[in-house]
């Protein structure tokens, strides 16, 4: 799969239903979340996250904060009242274009689309719900890869993956339609209401995350188990960066 087609494809699930392209929950599909209830979720992620963070004394300063596919900014703007700065970047122009004026209120947000992340510029990377989309895993260990770089050597970066995928998730019966279907010319909207998707997930082993880390000189200091994919293990990992 191409990074254009990658691209494509989000940009797409953000003009048809943004929200839902977030958090793709059955129930919600065709514009059927609220917003204050689709915030309130993003309040959650970082109140999670900073409580795991404050019992491992990291990061040592909240100047800024990255949120690494950022979607619409649920979560970007709840890190906005614990941070000076909260930065969102996402593939999606039209992501982006979506939080900033859902986040109009928030003075000190900021939105981007991805570009390389600055070394050594952020005390919290963060990323959930994010990695687990991108084509391969070898994609998803190359952005942890710059979150390590991008974060200060006192800081923290979180984020979340699966782990090993069942065969037959892999098969991904729906989004090879969606793919087909476009392919042919059908509109994006058509093929969201008919339910199909081109949303992919993938994973990587809990000990291959952990060796990939470890050989850049950070360490994992928690894998807590989460939530992400129903049905499927996935962990949210807590790790601190090199040293220098």
């Amino acid at each position: 799969m191409s990074v254009r087609r990658h691209r494509r494809d989000w940009e797409e699930l953000a003009e048809v239903d943004p929200l839902w392209a977030v958090l793709s929950d059955p129930e919600r599909r065709g514009g059927r979340w609220q917003l204050d209830e689709f915030l309130a979720t993003g309040d959650a992620d970082a109140d999670r996250v900073l409580r795991v963070a404050g019992g491992l004394g990291r990061p040592a300063r909240r100047a800024r904060v990255l949120d690494f596919g950022c979607g619409v900014g649920r979560v970007t703007r709840a890190f906005a009242r614990h941070f000076d700065e909260a930065v969102g970047v996402d593939v999606s122009a039209a992501m982006v274009d979506h939080a900033r004026h859902l986040n109009a209120d928030v003075p000190n947000v900021r939105f981007e689309t991805l570009s390389r992340l600055e070394d050594g510029a952020f005390d919290l990377v963060y990323s959930r719900i994010v990695l687990q989309h991108l084509p391969r895993a070898a994609d998803a260990l190359g952005y942890v890869d710059d979150f390590l770089r991008a974060a200060r050597p006192d800081g923290l970066v979180v984020f979340q993956l699966p782990d090993a995928i069942p065969w037959r998730r892999r098969l991904g019966l729906r989004r090879r339609a969606y793919a087909a279907l476009r392919a042919a010319s059908l509109s994006p909207g058509r093929l969201h209401a008919w339910g199909l998707s081109p949303i992919r997930v993938i994973g990587v082993a809990r000990a291959d995350v952990e060796r990939f880390v470890a050989e850049r000189g950070a360490a994992v200091e928690v894998a807590e188990p989460d939530d992400a994919v129903a049905g499927l293990a996935s962990f949210q990992y807590y790790v601190s960066p090199p040293s220098t």
